[in-house]
């Protein structure tokens, strides 16, 4: 299979670069967007809730949106396709139920592959590690997606956007959120946010607190917690158990790069992202990176417009390489 554009991801970075790229005059039949889940818009389609981009739309109700402008287009997509691998010559390898092993030459690719949680072994929790232990996405699937509630008495550590969401989310199925806590003197997120999800539903959060120990064998049990002095050592004398069910962590985000790294993407140490020109290409010619697989963005706004911008850019790459080709022929 050949295309002139590939676009790994469909998050809204990647939607928006390919709707982007179509009005830079890409036809829409040689742009290919490949998605390993089952539907295009990525974890927009785990946000129930509001606040992303204009119009304070829900995350599935703005992937709707995206997904069907494109499928409207006539851009060929793939969705359930895992991209293995690509290398400088700009050949990729992906797999799927649909179509088996497939390799798929293209003149240009796009990197809108996102962002993915960063691990619990940055929480340094000492004791077992029974079930019930999750990361809040894993959570938001869970209860958005699954339609199952991961606990009826839940911590939650960390005080960032999502960490506050699932709290809510949590207590509106009916679970109980025992408290969310987070090693910092100050919340990741803003006022409004912490009056929205936590004050309104009385959910407690604990800063310069931690969790510094797990207990259960199968299931967890209970947890042991912990107050900060300002270096950020644990006090012993406020050590106490609470008992749980579950607990759901939020360390942040990472750019999702493993592929792009493996073939040969120069990154940048700071963002883990890649190290991009002005024009968004890596260092790689032809492959360009665009929205949280660049760097981890402040929202989905910011996400969008590095899309547009990828798309604008590697159109105009596709025409230059077409004229240098039409030159490189006639000269023959």
């Amino acid at each position: 299979m050949d295309k002139r554009l590939v676009i790994i991801g469909s998050g809204p970075a990647g939607l928006v670069c390919a709707l982007n790229a179509l009005k830079g005059d890409v036809r829409a039949e040689d742009i290919l967007i490949i998605e390993r889940e089952e539907e295009l818009g990525g974890t927009l389609n785990l946000c129930i809730h509001t606040g992303f981009g204009k119009g304070n739309k829900t995350g599935t109700e703005l992937a709707t949106q995206l997904a069907d402008k494109v499928k409207s287009s006539g851009i060929n997509y793939l969705v359930n396709t895992t991209v293995i691998s690509f290398d400088k010559n700009k050949e990729i390898t992906v797999v799927s139920p649909q179509i088996g092993y497939e390799k798929i030459k293209a003149e240009a690719i796009v990197l809108a592959t996102g962002c993915r949680e960063r691990s619990r072994g940055g929480l340094s929790i000492g004791g077992t590690r029974p079930s019930g232990v999750m990361s809040a996405g894993t959570a938001q699937r869970f209860v958005n997606l699954e339609g199952y509630l991961p606990g009826k008495r839940t911590i939650v550590v960390g005080s960032t956007d999502l960490a506050v969401v699932i709290a809510r989310r949590l207590t509106l199925e009916g679970g109980n959120v025992l408290c969310v806590c987070d090693r910092r003197s100050k919340p990741q997120v803003d006022k409004a946010d912490i009056s929205e999800c936590l004050d309104f539903f009385n959910i407690p959060l604990k800063l310069r607190t931690t969790v510094t120990r797990l207990f259960g064998k199968e299931r967890l049990e209970a947890v042991e917690l912990a107050d900060l002095d300002k270096n950020g050592k644990t006090i012993r004398s406020t050590r106490r158990i609470l008992e749980c069910d579950s607990l759901i962590y939020s360390c942040g985000f990472i750019p999702e790069n493993e592929v792009a790294f493996s073939a040969g993407v120069e990154m940048k140490r700071a963002t883990r992202g890649p190290v991009t020109s002005r024009k968004l290409e890596t260092n790689i010619e032809g492959v360009f990176s665009c929205g949280n697989a660049r760097y981890i963005h402040s929202d989905v706004v910011d996400v969008m417009t590095d899309g547009k911008k990828a798309g604008k850019f590697v159109a105009d790459y596709l025409r230059d390489l077409a004229k240098k080709k039409r030159t490189q022929g006639e000269q023959v």
